[in-house]
């Protein structure tokens, strides 16, 4: 009987040890959570299959290094940066800029000609196809649809400007408004207040892009249930 119940003990504390281990091997295999593509990644599987979350991973970023190690995660290049007494530099678009001002402007500028071509139909003539928000479509009429569906979701995005406790939708008319006031502007897309006028670019072609995918993807999900009932 004792020697039944050594072996069980035996048993049992080995089976927590190999528990223990999986969740430091599981600990240390974690990336970083300020990473982008971590945080994409995230995204993605919390919402499997959803086409924005898919879409917007293949949108221009920005990445670092230093010396010869690049991340994606600025903490951990800050990190490099002061374990190697090295600067950092950034990444965008297979260009290296040392300031990170001038990089970050690349990155908008990158990112509104991606989603403006992106959201602009395109016809190959070789197929014949005509592509637009990421799909490919050989019928005219069809593909005429799609531009017409992307072109109002595109355009129902806009940017609103806060000028004290004025808004308004025009640059040119909010300029003026904090000119006069002397008051800072905010600029609101989509739920997003910024006072930056490069953030608020970038997240005025997230915003389109992301409304261009979703337009897409609700039609082909009417198809599907249209096809499914008949």
């Amino acid at each position: 009987m004792r020697l039944v119940s050594s072996i069980c003990l035996a048993l049992l504390v080995a089976l927590f040890a190999s528990v223990s281990v999986a969740q430091e091997t599981a600990t240390e295999g974690k990336t970083c959570t300020q990473c982008p593509s971590s945080k994409a990644m995230a995204s993605s599987q919390e919402c499997s299959g959803c086409p924005v979350s898919a879409a917007m991973a293949k949108l221009p970023k920005m990445t670092y290094k230093v010396g010869d190690e690049a991340t994606c995660c600025s903490e951990s290049a800050a990190a490099l940066a002061k374990e190697h007494s090295k600067p950092i530099h950034f990444v965008v678009a297979d260009k290296t800029f040392e300031d990170k001002q001038k990089a970050y402007t690349a990155l908008v500028e990158t990112t509104e000609k991606f989603v403006n071509a992106f959201v602009t139909p395109a016809k190959c003539e070789k197929s014949g196809k005509t592509s637009i928000a990421g799909k490919s479509c050989g019928c005219p009429v069809e593909a005429g649809k799609h531009a017409e569906l992307v072109k109002k979701a595109v355009g129902e995005v806009k940017m609103t400007y806060v000028v004290g406790e004025e808004k308004c939708n025009c640059p040119t008319q909010a300029k003026a408004m904090a000119k006069d006031s002397d008051a800072k502007t905010t600029y609101v897309v989509a739920g997003k207040e910024t006072c930056c006028n490069l953030e608020a670019r970038l997240n005025l072609a997230k915003a389109k892009y992301a409304a261009a995918v979703k337009a897409l993807a609700s039609t082909e999900k009417k198809t599907e249930t249209t096809s499914t009932d008949s």
